[in-house]
């Protein structure tokens, strides 16, 4: 049951990361795709380690590379949007959503590691020792 849990939250998370980070990259005037991607990765994997009932980074590691393959199969091939921002790009071939994905995921993988370190024996966050 905590295992279905932990799935849901993760769904949840990336649907709720995906909607803010379009909704922020809009917001400031960046193009929304690679702003869904970012909020959506970062905010899937840190959710996984988070909801995780056991072997964390474990769990985490598999929910980046099922993402990665998963953002792979939905952002490639991206083409710049049309508009007055990318005139002389318009249309033409990117790979900057995919790139934006992959690097705010292991962001957030690198961040959760950090914190693995850093958690006591009941996995609560313990600052480091002087």
């Amino acid at each position: 049951m905590k295992w279905i849990l932990a799935i849901l939250a993760v769904l949840g998370g990336w649907l709720s990361g995906a909607v803010a980070g379009g909704f922020a990259a809009g917001l400031t005037g960046f193009w929304e795709i690679p702003g869904c991607g970012v909020g959506a990765a970062f905010v899937t994997v840190v959710v996984a380690y988070l909801a995780a009932p056991s072997h964390k980074l474990l769990s985490t590691f598999v929910v980046l590379v099922v993402g990665a393959v998963l953002a792979w199969l939905v952002l490639e091939p991206s083409f710049y949007p049309g508009g007055r921002h990318y005139r002389e790009n318009a249309y033409e071939d990117t790979h900057l959503p995919i790139i934006a994905t992959y690097i705010s995921a292991i962001l957030g993988f690198a961040l959760m590691v950090t914190l693995n370190q850093y958690a006591g024996r009941n996995k609560s966050f313990k600052p480091p020792d002087p």
